[in-house]
């Protein structure tokens, strides 16, 4: 799954550094290359919460995904992001998406000892 990470990576960095100076504002380069950033982090945390031990942690695994694909794709939203993907134009929010398959995909499965709560006791 290390492929998928880097292969990610690579593309999100070649296309956010294109556009950070072939674009006349830097704004849509970084909200690319910050929007696969946080796009990333969700999947990554969407994956550990699902094999999280209780459901506090759960919880807070998909609040924090949700954060991260929200601030990435508000940032995409806002600054008009898109590029171009073999002749076609796609929006940025299309790399969200992207990053959030890659976020799943290269993200290993995490054993998590259990912890009693308070109300187990």
């Amino acid at each position: 799954m290390l492929i998928v990470t880097v292969a990610f990576f690579i593309a999100t960095s070649v296309i956010g550094v294109s556009q950070l100076f072939l674009m006349e504002t830097p704004w849509s380069g970084l909200s690319f290359l910050l929007g696969g950033i946080f796009a990333y982090w969700a999947g990554s945390s969407l994956k550990l919460a699902l094999y999280a031990p209780n459901w506090r942690v759960r919880g807070m695994g998909v609040l924090i995904a949700a954060l991260f694909t929200t601030c990435g794709t508000a940032g995409m939203l806002a600054t008009g992001t898109s590029f171009d993907a073999f002749g076609h134009p796609m929006p940025g929010y299309a790399w969200i998406l992207a990053g959030l398959i890659a976020g799943i995909q290269g993200t290993k499965r995490r054993i998590y000892l259990s912890v009693p709560d308070a109300s187990e006791k």
